[in-house]
């Protein structure tokens, strides 16, 4: 049977495809942001599809570096250019090198050689505009759900999400991956007490002992400096343990078998659905890591998902740089006060008034749309969330849990 071709993507000379046609501006420390940010909002202004990422801190964390090569190489991704201060560990040369080596437009700088503030600004208004004229070239081609990577996230839950929102989602994962589309989720940390359940979910031997050592080693921390994700909000929501509240976010996975067990920055090998673990292997310091939803959605986004949902009892307004986010709540109320940010509200399944089957093809609908280039919520309010925080992990499986 034919396939529906889902939206006229960007074909990227890597053979990937994006939803999106971005310039990507790098700072590989604080003190180039504030001129990235400049550089980036002046395009913003003319409402060109120009963003802005990157690495705050002065020393080197190879996570972090593994994730700025991933949002270089990304398939939303048509160019890039890298701005460095001068003086900290990471080079602006190397991830420039990295899209260029991938087919993308890719330059570099530091603003100590051109000049300071002012004229960094000027050279990288100039930069980018040669990379926007060369964007207008990109071939378009047809995309399908078979080419799509989808991300699901929680934030804000209450007692909606995990019977309406994340059970949504988790249709729609189903759907994507039974038309041969890929899906990841995470927040391992929001599964606690369902070890069984997980594992039982891998698609072979070797999956089974990965979710299983990502599950322990999770709740070993979790156990250690007693970071169990259930916060005041969440009960304030409705959910009284955090058992409660992992039943809930696991939905959001859907049905289906998970292929592989990803550390942060990996990108699926084969398509179907993906576990994301993003637990430090070691040097366990809890502030390095623990991060906020926009921050999460970005290890979703550096292993390749062209898109993000979040799921939101609560109320979320937040968005971030390279894929668009579509906000979901289940709740009627906090989507009557926030309709402006919020993309879908799912509450019929609470009420009865729709069936799981309409709505996921309502949602795939929207999914849609914003392929094909409507603005999510986040995108038109200019929401671009997000830091990335120090981890430490291997990029080679952990063969047994660390004990702390």
């Amino acid at each position: 049977m034919k396939e529906d071709i889902l939206c006229q993507g960007y074909q990227r000379k890597d053979g990937s495809k994006g939803i999106r046609n971005k310039v990507l501006i790098v700072f590989t420390v604080e003190c180039s942001k504030h001129v990235c940010r400049k550089i980036a909002e002046h395009f913003q202004d003319l409402g060109e599809d120009v963003e802005t990422i990157g690495s705050h801190s002065c020393l080197h964390n190879q996570v972090n570096i593994r994730r700025l090569l991933k949002y270089c190489t990304h398939p939303n991704v048509g160019g890039v250019l890298a701005v460095g201060h001068g003086c900290e560990y990471t080079y602006p040369s190397m991830l420039a090198k990295a899209a260029e080596n991938t087919g993308r437009e890719a330059d570099w700088f530091y603003q100590q050689e051109a000049g300071g503030t002012e004229k960094s600004i000027s050279k990288g208004i100039s930069t980018v505009q040669k990379m926007l004229e060369k964007l207008k070239k990109v071939p378009r081609v047809p995309m399908y759900i078979s080419d799509l990577v989808i991300g699901g996230e929680c934030g804000g839950s209450d007692f909606t999400s995990g019977l309406a929102g994340n059970a949504l989602v988790g249709s729609v994962f189903d759907y994507v991956i039974d038309q041969g589309g890929t899906a990841v989720f995470e927040e391992l940390s929001e599964g606690i007490g369902l070890r069984d359940y997980l594992v039982g979910r891998g698609a072979d031997k070797k999956v089974k002992e990965d979710i299983a050592n990502a599950y322990d080693k999770t709740v070993d921390f979790c156990s250690a400096y007693g970071q169990f994700s259930i916060a005041p909000g969440n009960m304030d929501g409705g959910l009284t343990t955090i058992e409660e509240k992992s039943m809930g976010a696991m939905v959001k996975s859907g049905r289906r078998p998970i292929q592989n067990v990803l550390k942060i920055a990996q990108t699926p090998v084969r398509k179907g659905l993906h576990l994301l673990d993003v637990i430090p292997d070691e040097k366990l310091e809890p502030a390095h890591f623990i991060a906020a939803d926009p921050s999460d959605m970005l290890d979703l986004i550096a292993a390749g998902c062209h898109l993000v949902f979040l799921v939101t009892g609560r109320g979320h307004v937040v968005g971030t740089p390279v894929s668009p986010v579509i906000k979901v709540t289940g709740n009627p109320r906090t989507y009557e006060k926030m309709s402006d940010d919020i993309d879908f509200c799912a509450a019929g399944l609470l009420d009865g008034t729709e069936k799981m089957s309409d709505m996921t093809q309502r949602m795939v609908r929207l999914l849609t749309e914003v392929c094909r280039g409507k603005l999510s919520s986040a995108e038109k309010m200019g929401h671009r969330e997000g830091i990335l925080y120090f981890n430490f992990q291997d990029p080679v499986r952990v063969p047994k849990c660390w004990k702390f």
